[in-house]
């Protein structure tokens, strides 16, 4: 049977290894797999065909942490699909949602948006998800998303908690295990322990918010499987050998750090936004952080997250590339681009970063014999860009193509759904700004 796209005379380049194949054809059939990768020849007839002299080939992307229901602000409600477009059209073909209670999908809900995405019934990249959040009463997620999230003081809370979050069938389970400077409320140690025992019960693995390497400590210690940000202080003796020893993930969000560190001017919007977005953005003279004094401590945090990240990738810590999209100031897909480039800032080459939002992310997620290489049998959902990635991550700015299952996008049909169509109403704060602020460290009231 004839391919359907063909990528004709293309580099395929190969993310594992860090090396490049030249002069290659990519052949896609029908079903949205990559039916043969060879050496540049005459081909058979295809309903579409990419010239790819000059490109080259790659994996889409994939953001390990990203929350779908914001987009920079979390008291602005875009268009969830539109944020959705927004990581296509930057590359990213897959996403790991740490959490999307609280969120506003219309046509959809917060517990089967996934699914919906994933079906096709609504245009994005693949996605897992945690779909709920567990903290203890009033702590973080409390903040973030008030009832939506789920709340635990006794091992009867846990046992209800966690029967509810099976009826959804999540990806993994997201615990919050952060008192954000001695300012929330927080999970005992032990009660930690209860409920990573209760999500490897029920057959799900544990991700543990955290930001202190103590807190990191204790979440190892307590069996956590992925560790959902960087640490933003001293890593503890013995945590990074733990780390290694138990095959843990970690996901550094280094470039939320860093958009938390800046003042309103330094943070650039992404062209193709959605209106609410721009709205908010274009009205922002301060950024929160920058109103509240915190830009000192976000630097130092982000810093010294910088150290921890090179030191656990030289020590052979299992870590792959999250940016927590959607959050205060990190816009989707964009800003899984600024962390791969922090990363490479950091003293990491290309090809260890791009590694890291491609194969390893798919080996960590358990789905690397669906995606995150270029081969046959994996699904074709791929980018095609100007310049070689392996040499500088900045060759993913601006894809010349992106596929999705197989489908050449329209990327600025992308653009223009993005940025077009009508504002979406504001919701009322109520005088209020959301109190989850990522490891806030001031017990001062917010202010706008």
């Amino acid at each position: 049977m004839d391919p359907t796209l063909i990528i004709e005379n293309t580099a395929v380049v190969d993310v594992a290894d860090g090396t490049v194949l030249p002069a290659r054809d990519v052949l896609v059939g029908a079903d949205g797999t990559i039916t043969a990768v060879h050496p540049h020849q005459p081909s058979a007839a295809a309903a579409t065909r990419l010239d790819g002299r000059g490109k080259y080939v790659l994996p889409g992307l994939v953001d390990s942490h990203v929350h779908i229901a914001f987009n920079g602000f979390l008291d602005v409600r875009p268009d969830f699909t539109r944020t959705l477009k927004q990581y296509l059209l930057h590359g990213v073909t897959g996403v790991v949602d740490f959490f999307t209670v609280g969120g506003d999908f219309p046509g959809s809900s917060p517990e089967t948006v996934r699914d919906d995405v994933n079906a096709g019934r609504f245009l994005g990249p693949r996605m897992l998800t945690s779909y709920s959040c567990l903290n203890a009463p009033g702590g973080f997620c409390d903040c973030s998303v008030g009832d939506a999230a789920s709340s635990v003081v006794t091992r009867e809370d846990v046992d209800r908690e966690m029967d509810r979050i099976t009826g959804v069938r999540p990806d993994f389970v997201k615990i919050v295990y952060d008192d954000v400077f001695g300012t929330l409320p927080n999970l005992t140690k032990e009660m930690l322990g209860e409920l990573i025992r209760s999500a490897h019960e029920r057959g799900f693995r544990a991700a543990v918010h955290v930001a202190s390497g103590r807190h990191a400590l204790d979440a190892v210690e307590m069996g956590a499987d992925i560790i959902g940000h960087g640490i933003v202080d001293d890593v503890p003796e013995g945590l990074v050998p733990l780390l290694v020893e138990r095959g843990v993930v970690v996901i550094p969000t280094i470039a939320s750090y860093e958009s938390r560190s800046l003042e309103r001017w330094r943070i650039p919007l992404p062209a193709a936004s959605p209106p609410e977005v721009v709205g908010r953005y274009v009205a922002t003279r301060r950024s929160l952080y920058e109103t509240n004094g915190q830009l000192p401590l976000y630097r130092e945090a982000f810093e010294k997250s910088l150290t921890a990240l090179v030191h656990m990738v030289e020590e052979g810590v299992t870590v792959v590339a999250g940016s927590d999209a959607g959050t205060w100031y990190t816009f989707p897909g964009d800003s899984l681009l600024r962390e791969l480039a922090l990363y490479t800032e950091a003293g990491l080459s290309s090809a260890r970063a791009l590694r890291m939002a491609t194969c390893d992310a798919a080996a960590a997620w358990g789905f690397a014999d669906d995606r995150g290489t270029v081969e046959a049998g994996k699904r074709a959902d791929l980018l095609l860009v100007d310049a070689d990635p392996l040499k500088d991550v900045s060759a993913l700015r601006g894809p010349a193509a992106v596929i999705l299952g197989g489908r050449v996008l329209d990327l600025p049909a992308l653009a223009a759904d993005i940025t077009g169509g009508p504002l979406r109403p504001a919701p009322d704060p109520g005088g209020e700004v959301p109190c989850s602020p990522h490891h806030l460290r001031t017990h001062a009231p917010l202010r706008r």
